[in-house]
């Protein structure tokens, strides 16, 4: 009895809940500000509609899917922010008369239902698989080693209750005799894999091999394929916390992807789309400002307005920055003889009251209106408005390897570095920042570090 209620609450979880506790809500909502009954069930469609688009365009799920509540609440708040921005745009570009402020609040009440709903049903299940965990068995699983990898995977599955899995034991190459890792026993040798799917009930096959044993897997592939029983691989390279791991394929050729970078295809999108339009409204925004600069520029030496410099870009590509010329018209023949003023450790160059400078470019400098040109670098994809500073390539020629991984994303305009004192920070701090910014990128933090530099700029802050 206690399996069936179980299953039944189950099996109303996951799109059914979220489809169910959608309509209630929007229907709830919709009826209190008066909307018609037509409008009510052409909104639930609409909903629905865009809800199952989004559904089936999910990449597909692992072979052994286990989610814990932080997982699903960040599944959550990215589907309804989603649903609610597309619904949003729907509304903006359609004929629907609905309220701006009235949509706000239904969305608003939708994700607070859909936030309890998922507490609620989480808390039960929970409850009701450590009361009795046989009768959440869905699926046995029997893992191939028993080294760290092994014992790993083992942890996941055991520590994950709602994943309604069983272990039937372990096997492993090179022990013999009893072994057992929190009471799961090691049940054979892999050379008796073929006899265990046949008489054990095997769902799914986990090779959890160590580097030293990758060899043996192909025996153990070719009899779960012949067996038609599924069958996953634990990578045994070792990464960082930050090395993000996902299947790939490069023309039917499968492959293991390991980026420390953001690949959510939805995310980078966004970032392009607000980069593209950012740059449009920049270049629009300061044109008056860019125009007087470029002309006290031509009247002060006669020189040209643009300084256009090679630098790296995402991935040690090369393009050319453009900004205001801010030093003498022979600046870079004058280097040398200032190299050992230089005030920034590593292989950066940086002096105060640096004697190139012109008179306007001091002004530029303080202000940073010299950096304007490079809403036109982020407008040709160069660039990205928020993104670590892109370096010469005679200073990435110097980077130690970890100071590389900066180059892994689009350079940008301004980043962590221009708003907690620039020249005032050390090279190596300004790396760590840079590689900081990588680990935790997402649209908010992009939008608070924005937030931050319209006012270093105005205070000149650590400018030069």
């Amino acid at each position: 009895m206690q399996k069936r209620i179980y299953n039944s609450i189950l099996s109303l979880t996951g799109q059914i809940q979220i489809h169910l506790l959608t309509a209630l809500s929007f229907v709830a909502a919709l009826l209190y500000f008066g909307y018609s009954n037509t409008f009510i069930l052409e909104t639930i469609a609409v909903v629905s509609s865009i809800r199952l688009l989004f559904y089936i365009t999910r990449s597909s799920k692992p072979a052994l899917d286990i989610l814990t509540i932080r997982k699903k609440m960040n599944r959550l708040i990215e589907d309804e922010s989603r649903v609610s921005l597309t619904l949003a745009a729907f509304c903006l570009f359609s004929s629907w008369t609905i309220l701006a402020d009235d949509l706000m609040i239904i969305l608003g009440i939708n994700f607070a239902v859909q936030f309890v709903g998922l507490l609620f049903t989480n808390q039960i299940l929970s409850l009701m698989a450590a009361n009795n965990r046989s009768h959440a068995i869905n699926q046995n699983i029997l893992i191939i080693g028993t080294g760290e990898n092994g014992q790993k995977t083992a942890d996941a599955i055991l520590d994950a209750p709602e994943s309604r899995s069983a272990l039937k034991g372990f096997m492993d190459f090179n022990n013999k005799g009893l072994w057992s890792y929190r009471d799961i026993p090691r049940i054979g040798h892999p050379d008796e894999l073929a006899n265990i799917i046949a008489n054990s009930q095997i769902d799914l096959i986990i090779c959890a091999l160590e580097s030293d044993e990758i060899s043996s897997a192909h025996k153990i592939f070719t009899v779960a394929d012949e067996m038609g029983t599924p069958i996953s691989f634990v990578p045994t390279f070792k990464s960082s916390p930050n090395v993000k791991v996902k299947p790939a394929f490069i023309n039917s050729l499968p492959m293991i992807l390991y980026r420390s970078v953001e690949d959510n295809l939805l995310k980078i999108y966004a970032k392009s789309f607000v980069d593209k339009i950012g740059a449009v409204v920049g270049i629009i925004l300061f044109s008056p400002i860019m125009l007087a600069t470029a002309i006290a520029i031509k009247i002060e030496d006669g020189g040209p307005i643009l300084f256009n410099q090679i630098r790296s870009g995402i991935n040690g590509k090369q393009f050319s920055l453009l900004k205001f010329r801010t030093m003498c018209i022979d600046a870079e023949s004058k280097k040398a003889e200032l190299e050992k003023l230089n005030e920034m450790s590593g292989p950066v160059f940086k002096i105060t009251n640096d004697p190139r400078v012109t008179k306007v470019g001091h002004i530029l400098r303080k202000t940073s209106m010299d950096e304007l040109p490079q809403f036109f670098n982020v407008l040709f994809g160069e660039m990205s408005i928020v993104g670590p500073r892109p370096p010469l390539p005679k200073e990435v020629a110097q980077y130690e390897n970890w100071q590389h991984r900066r180059l892994s994303v689009k350079p940008g305009v301004t980043c962590t570095w221009q708003v907690n004192g620039r020249n005032n920070i050390d090279f190596d701090d300004w790396m760590k920042l840079d590689l900081e910014y990588i680990d935790n990128w997402s649209l908010w933090n992009d939008t608070k570090i924005i937030a931050k530099t319209i006012p270093a700029v105005m205070k000149g802050s650590g400018a030069s």
